[in-house]
Order: C-alpha cells, then structure tokens, then sequence
C-alpha cells in the first residue's frame, strides 16, 4: 500500500456535495469536492473543495486545516472580527468555531480534516 499520496497525481471525480451548513444567509452555493485521502477508520480525510459565492452560518464540529488555492472568503467568529483570507493563506477551524463564512469569489481550497 502506498502512503505517500501526491494530490497532483491523483484522478479523482468531483462529487457535487449537498450544502452542509447550519444556516444559509444568502445565494445559491454549489460545492465541490475531492476527496484525495482519507485513513483506513474514516477520522482523518484530505483533499480540495470548492464553493460558489455565498454565505452561511457555521458550527464547526471537526477539526480542519485549510489553505486557500483560489478565490477569497470572510470568516467572522460569533464576537470577533472578520477575516478575509485568499490565495497562499492558511488557517484551521477547531471544533466549536461558530460565526458566519462568506464566499466571496470562487472559492478552492486543500483541506484536511480529522473527526473528533
């Protein structure tokens, strides 16, 4: 079995996702993802994931890394302040995170996330 998984070397058919947010605020967002690994249990999964411009409110139930490939977005934490994140940035979403993302332009990001 190989570990080592390049994501450029990867074929992989996008799988339209149905929208997963806990609350949508405005638009009419079309997600996108590919699903490159994920670990034998199903806990950890990596990949990218694209969205349409919208916004909708969240509540973070896993952990998440992300870094931003193309297009912008905002995140505003329930009581803290915006940030607009684009291409090159990276962040992670801890579980508990609640506020609002925004998509601003289209959006793609690498993710890894691990189910707590």
């Amino acid at each position: 079995m190989n570990r080592l998984i390049a994501f450029r070397d990867c074929q992989v058919e996008p799988a339209i996702n149905t929208p997963f947010f806990a609350e949508l605020l405005s638009g009419d967002p079309t997600t996108t993802a590919w699903r490159l690994a994920k670990t034998d249990d199903g806990q950890v999964s990596s990949g990218f994931w694209s969205a349409t411009p919208a916004k909708w409110r969240m509540d973070y139930k896993v952990w998440e890394f992300c870094q931003i490939l193309e297009g912008t977005c905002v995140i505003t934490p329930d009581g803290g302040l915006p940030q607009e994140f684009g291409p090159g940035d990276t962040f992670v979403c801890e579980p508990g995170l609640c506020g609002t993302w925004e998509v601003t332009s289209l959006l793609k990001k690498a993710f890894v996330v691990r189910r707590v």
